[in-house]
């Protein structure tokens, strides 16, 4: 009569080794001067001397240009554009063609000019629920766009 497989001695998972050697330690080596970087480097002249200030200082940060509020980003969508869209125009997808959801765009639209007009409720009140959620979520999946920039106000 055979055993069951479970009731067979197994081999230990972990088999005992020796210890391992003690390691060769190495002589401390001298701390290695920091590497100069973009902004650290200096223009020099033709004799190797340095002109003075960074080299591409102005180029590099550009502080002379303002920058604008983080509010008014340009090619970001509006929130506010979005729930008018999907409160009024809902019917036809047009919030989410805005906000760059063309697959569910076409869909809202289709389900309006398949039936013929006879289940506009549906995306109508689709689109309405829609856009009171754009106008009320501040986090997550109704704060964002297609390419999950944050909607502004």
């Amino acid at each position: 009569m055979s055993e069951h497989p479970s009731e067979k001695p197994t081999e230990p998972i972990y088999q005992e080794t020796k210890p391992l050697p003690p390691r060769a330690s190495k002589p401390p080596q001298p701390p290695r001067p920091p590497r100069e970087t973009r902004a650290m480097q200096t223009s020099k002249t033709p004799g190797g001397t340095p002109l003075g200030g960074p080299a591409n200082y102005q180029q590099q940060y550009d502080y002379d240009r303002p920058t604008p509020p983080p509010e008014h980003v340009p090619g970001r969508k509006s929130r506010i554009t979005a729930g008018l869209l999907g409160i009024l125009l809902g019917v036809v997808g047009a919030h989410r063609f805005y906000l760059g959801y063309k697959g569910l765009g076409w869909i809202m639209l289709l389900i309006t000019v398949v039936s013929l007009g006879q289940a506009w409720f549906v995306p109508a009140i689709w689109g309405a629920i829609e856009g009171i959620l754009y106008f009320v979520m501040r986090r997550g999946y109704w704060s964002v766009d297609s390419k999950h920039r944050p909607l502004q106000w």
